[in-house]
């Protein structure tokens, strides 16, 4: 049942941080599932899965992004793009992915190397991909330092799912895209652990967003071609 869900990561987070942060994320677990209809909170160990790629040891323990920064996020996006597409690098559950749909984005690609992730991920998607027949979803089962970024994405969502080996690659990717194609890109990066890869690599932090001490939201971008 959900109820045990909750309670599991309500005790998670107030024995790693503290209680009050607790309360606060998961009164916005309960009404961000409900809002969007899907079933994302549950906690899982990245060792206990199957994994694509040899970057194990450089990921973190899976858990949604937090549905109030998650909104703070698009919110913002919603008032500065024009061109609806988003990549997440790491999706989980497809948390960011429906709500990205929520938010009207059409072009939305989850990556992640964990294939129950994936799978969940999928099943999230189809209990509510009817209500967004706008958004085109992807889900891909892969290591993101593989990933091919295209000329017409410019939107990028981390939620510090992996370190700074894994990190820097995937910016040389970015940048690479930059160089074959320049254009203006949006970097999304909650929990924003290695930031300064992004900033030494020529973006600039646009928006910042900090509660309750530990919950942090970055929106950075590069210049505008």
């Amino acid at each position: 049942m959900k109820i045990n869900y909750y309670l599991k990561y309500f005790f998670f987070i107030g024995s790693h941080w503290n209680f009050r942060l607790a309360f606060f994320t998961i009164w916005n677990e309960i009404k961000g599932e409900k809002k969007y209809n899907i079933r994302t909170i549950e906690l899982d160990r990245l060792s206990m899965l199957s994994i694509k790629g040899d970057n194990l040891s450089h990921a973190s323990i899976y858990q949604g992004a937090n549905y109030y920064l998650l909104e703070k996020a698009f919110d913002y996006l919603a008032s500065i793009h024009e061109n609806k597409n988003i990549v997440d690098f790491g999706c989980g559950k497809g948390r960011v992915l429906v709500v990205a749909a929520y938010y009207g984005f059409s072009k939305i690609i989850g990556i992640d190397f964990a294939r129950a992730l994936c799978v969940a991920a999928e099943q999230n998607i189809q209990k509510v991909k009817g209500f967004y027949p706008d958004s085109q979803f992807s889900v891909i089962y892969d290591d993101v330092i593989n990933y091919k970024i295209t000329a017409d994405e410019n939107a990028f969502f981390f939620f510090n799912p992996f370190d700074e080996v894994v990190m820097l690659q995937v910016v040389k990717n970015i940048l690479q895209s930059l160089k074959e194609s320049p254009r203006h890109v949006t970097i999304i990066y909650l929990n924003p652990v290695h930031k300064e890869i992004f900033l030494s690599a020529g973006f600039e932090e646009e928006y910042y967003l900090k509660r309750l001490g530990y919950l942090e939201l970055s929106i950075l971008s590069n210049e505008d071609h």
